[in-house]
């Protein structure tokens, strides 16, 4: 599905739709930009100007190279992508895909936060037979991935908290509702979180009052809480609703590496 580029909330950017969303703060993508002109202004001079000797130049463009490496890692890389199967959190070294089956709740901390079971309903009771129920608990508790393009500020968390934005109705789940709304006063959390069409206003204000990362966390709990309650689709199981995998990006770590050993080399040299 296509989808555009839109403002969801002010200092974030993402795609509407229930399709496919890429969700990411503006800062740091703003952040990237200025540095690309700092460096690429920095290459122009020293082009028009020369440099005072070899060594000096060397060592410059390693560094540029280097910061541009450590730029495009921790500002311009990380997002989060939903589609209609999971979520995708790229975070500056790894990359984490996890189906909206298995997802719990998403919350905020200092980031968005998501919770989720380590495998299905059906894979836990199979593990619980071969290898006890013990183990199998342990199993089903899960992992959280911390969504580092999500970033809420401690000013972010305190205006979310106030009083007179907590009791808010909205599609949260039950641990949503308890972190951010008022004991869960005024917020729907029952099965399929199904709400009449003349609530959306109100919610999308409520949304709309939220800091970004924070409205975001909202947006994907709701989502998941839908997808979870969702029939199955066609040829679909507990055990075949997928896994959450983790994997490390060998060109993230490469942009960073890479520059690093040459302003090494280049220093020694």
């Amino acid at each position: 599905m296509s989808s555009r580029t839109t403002a969801p909330a002010s200092g974030a950017t993402g795609a509407t739709g229930e399709g496919r969303e890429v969700l990411r703060l503006v800062p740091p993508v703003i952040l990237w930009w200025i540095w690309v002109a700092f460096a690429a202004a920095n290459a122009v001079d020293f082009g028009i100007q020369g440099v005072p000797s070899a060594r000096f130049g060397a060592v410059v463009s390693a560094i540029l190279l280097l910061v541009t490496g450590l730029m495009f890692t921790l500002a311009l890389r990380p997002r989060v992508i939903c589609d209609s199967t999971g979520l995708t959190v790229v975070n500056p070294f790894r990359v984490h895909r996890v189906p909206w089956r298995l997802i719990q709740v998403v919350d905020a901390g200092e980031w968005v936060r998501v919770h989720y079971a380590a495998v299905g309903p059906a894979a836990g009771e199979a593990a619980a037979g071969e290898a006890g129920a013990g183990e199998a608990g342990l199993r089903q508790q899960g992992s959280t991935v911390h969504c580092w393009a999500l970033y809420v500020s401690a000013g972010a968390r305190r205006k979310a908290a106030r009083p007179a934005r907590r009791a808010r109705r909205g599609p949260f789940s039950a641990s949503f509702a308890a972190q951010w709304g008022n004991d869960g006063a005024g917020l729907d959390t029952g099965p399929g979180y199904a709400q009449p069409s003349s609530r959306m206003p109100a919610e999308a204000r409520y949304l709309a009052s939220l800091p970004p990362a924070i409205a975001m966390a909202a947006r994907l709990d709701a989502r998941a809480a839908r997808e979870r309650a969702a029939p199955e689709r066609p040829g679909e199981t507990p055990a075949t609703a997928g896994t959450a995998t983790v994997n490390w990006s060998l060109a993230a770590v490469a942009a960073v590496v890479i520059p690093a050993l040459i302003l090494l080399v280049t220093v020694l040299a």
